[in-house]
């Protein structure tokens, strides 16, 4: 690759993410080099592309001219590489994957498939219940909870995800099992949720706050303070099915309805999925742990 389509490939970072500690080390770079490339890029194109501060960087209207040009000749390049790629073997290189906590770690108990079929395959998987954004982390994919509304994504649905109350038996012998969802409110509910908003349940149609000693926004989090006796707790399926065949939890009104989380697998619409993401993303939908949908997913 030329310097400049190198160059090139830091000025996009920069557009997306401004700060240069940032992107250097993004790009495993110094501060010095990743200033040079901007300079070059600017040098090539005789345009000033950013304000610079000792604090900010702030893009010129002709940063904004240049991204979406950059953007065409970097998506151009990795289409040639695609088109070559069948040529020197099956897909392989770096595929940056955002996770939520719960069916990450269920996806990351079996990538040893996937990393079998497809050697040169490299796995760079960020794992958060906060929704990330994709430009600015660069991922490939992510798995989104419920209905995405942005159409600056394109969407494959994966399925819905069953969840589950529970508790510990040890919680449920001191202090009884609920013979009903109004039966929770004399109980410690664990509650997930961000910042001061309460977490709300839907059980059988009716909607209640879920309120007890302990909340937090991580699953995991919510997932081992229930495996300590803290309360009950609303989990995925796929999270606690171990738990409840070896006896660390028990199931909570087990005939009630709680309704599924619908998943998807999403990518960004202004580039096209490489092979070695396509490989993924088949994964993702061949090893998906709920329900299927009945819809066919957009292309």
């Amino acid at each position: 690759m030329s310097d400049l389509l190198i160059a090139l490939r830091t000025f996009v970072r920069l557009c997306e993410k401004p700060n240069f500690s940032r992107v250097a080390k993004e790009l495993h770079a110094s501060h010095t080099t990743v200033a040079r490339r901007l300079d070059q890029v600017e040098a090539h194109f005789g345009a000033v592309l950013f304000h610079r501060t000792t604090r900010r960087l702030i893009a010129t209207p002709e940063a904004d001219r240049l991204l979406a040009h950059a953007r065409a000749m970097l998506d151009a390049l990795e289409g040639a590489e695609r088109d070559f790629g069948p040529v020197r073997g099956e897909p392989g290189g770096l595929v940056r994957i955002g996770f939520t906590t719960a069916l990450g770690l269920h996806y990351v108990e079996r990538l040893g498939e996937l990393t079998s079929r497809y050697p040169a395959l490299q796995l760079d998987c960020a794992m958060t219940d906060w929704q990330r954004d994709m430009v600015e982390d660069r991922l490939d994919l992510a798995l989104r909870v419920g209905p995405v509304g942005d159409d600056r994504l394109v969407v494959h649905p994966l399925g819905r995800l069953p969840r589950l109350l529970v508790a510990r038996p040890a919680y449920l012998a001191a202090r009884g099992m609920p013979a009903s969802a109004e039966d929770l409110s004399a109980h410690q509910c664990i509650a997930y949720a961000y910042g001061d908003v309460p977490a709300r349940w839907t059980i059988d149609g009716r909607e209640r706050v879920a309120a007890g000693a302990f909340r937090s926004d991580s699953s995991e989090a919510v997932h081992r303070a229930a495996l300590s006796g803290l309360g009950i707790a609303l989990l995925p399926a796929v999270r606690v099915r171990d738990d409840i065949a070896a006896g660390r939890l028990a199931p909570v009104l087990p005939d009630s309805h709680i309704a599924p989380l619908d998943i998807a697998a999403v990518h960004p619409s202004h580039k096209s999925l490489a092979p070695k993401a396509r490989v993924v993303l088949d994964f993702l939908k061949a090893k998906f742990p709920g329900e299927p949908i009945s819809y066919p997913p957009q292309m």
